[in-house]
């Protein structure tokens, strides 16, 4: 029963996110967060932009979604491919390999370095 409450929970919460990022554009309220990172530092961390692919997506503006950050897509197919195991309460198998580890490690840091650069 509480595993029942938890996602419906979960899904109510996610579906309100949803409906707030479709019907409110990113950059035109105050209420979304900004990232300290490039606050501070003035440049782009590896998840800039996701708010705004994530509205673009539910707009079904695929490339829009793409521009904004390409790199979410790449983390959007790890969640796909993870997520039946995710809701066996398990880790996928794929995931507790070292040199998973390390090269997600240098692709999250060669994305950092390459959007800033370019």
């Amino acid at each position: 029963m509480k595993h029942k409450l938890l996602a419906v929970s979960a899904i109510l919460i996610a579906g309100a996110g949803a409906w707030i990022l479709y019907t409110f554009p990113p950059g035109q309220g105050s209420y979304y967060p900004r990232c300290i990172f490039h606050a501070t530092t003035g440049l782009l961390c590896p998840g800039c932009g996701t708010t705004h692919a994530l509205h673009q997506l539910l707009h079904g503006q695929i490339g829009a979604a793409f521009q904004s950050n390409p790199f979410f897509f790449a983390v959007m197919i790890g969640t796909i491919y993870g997520a039946p195991s995710f809701l066996r309460r398990e880790t996928p198998p794929l995931f507790m390999k070292a040199w998973f580890g390390w090269t997600s490690l240098a692709v999250v840091v060669g994305w950092w370095i390459l959007r800033n650069v370019i």
